[in-house]
Order: structure tokens, then sequence, then C-alpha cells
């Protein structure tokens, strides 16, 4: 499978690329008061108000610190479109399922956090992006009256 490589903190991980919509270039966002301290705010995507995760403060670090390598990985998720923001996306790269292992190590709330392989020498771990969101999180971001862009 083709997988994209990009950073948490100083940690690799990967999603894979059939979740991958666009990979765009930090934009300024319109911040949210009073949401989740994950929420970066809204980005405007074709017209559509997208919401935008900082994936470092979704696991529980220091929010993403804004540089000329930071990205926004705008994913499929449920339907509908939802910003990643990154620290850089490094490469994309080809493994197979059977090269991931568990972790044996309980993530906690961070149920997203995926089995690890070993990839040139070091290891990535993958973000399932269907166990991204909390329950509240989700419901906060894609609520019926919400006006987010249907995935194409």
């Amino acid at each position: 499978m083709l997988l994209l490589s990009f950073k948490i903190g100083h940690d690799d991980y990967v999603i894979d690329t059939t979740d991958v919509v666009e990979i765009i270039p930090l934009v300024s966002l319109k911040e949210i008061p009073g949401c989740d301290t994950a929420v970066a705010g809204l980005l405007n995507y074709h017209g559509a108000s997208v919401p935008v995760i900082d994936l470092n403060t979704l696991c529980g670090q220091n929010s993403q610190v804004k540089t000329l390598t930071t990205r926004i990985i705008l994913v499929r998720y449920e339907g509908k479109v939802l910003g990643l923001i990154t620290s850089s996306v490094s490469e994309t790269l080809r493994l197979e399922e059977d090269d991931f292992k568990s972790t044996g190590i309980n993530s906690g709330e961070n149920k997203f956090l995926g089995d690890i392989a070993q990839y040139e020498n070091r290891f990535v771990q993958r973000v399932n992006i269907d166990q991204l969101l909390t329950d509240s999180l989700r419901n906060a971001l894609f609520s019926e009256h919400s006006t987010g862009s249907e995935a194409n």
C-alpha cells in the first residue's frame, strides 16, 4: 500500500494515501473560541468550511509550531473533508499490511494510533483516520448544522 509519511512532534507517522484529498501549505484559519484545544480552526476550501485539527495537540503534545514546512493534510473523514496540521510531510512510501505489528502499548484515548512498521531503520506508526476523533469532537465538528464539505 502507498502511505504518506509526516511528523507529529519528532516521530514519524503514516496514513493511507487513499484517505488523502490534498496537501496544502499552512494558511490562515478562522479560530473558533470555546472549541476543543485540538481544533485549530476553520479553513475555506473551495467555498466550504473545513475543520482543521492540530495533530500535536490531539496527541497531548504542545501545539504545532508554525514553520515553512508546516502543512495541512486534507483527508476524507466519514464522507466529509477534515484538515490535519502536521509539522512536515516528508515522503510517500510503500509498505505491506504484514509489515505492521502491534505496539503492545495501550495508547489511551489516542485510539487512532495504530500499528508500527520499520522503514529505513526507523519506526513509522499508522494513523487510523476512521478512529481519529472522539465522539464528542466528531459531533462538535460535524453536527447536523455544519457546513463542512463533502469529500469528492
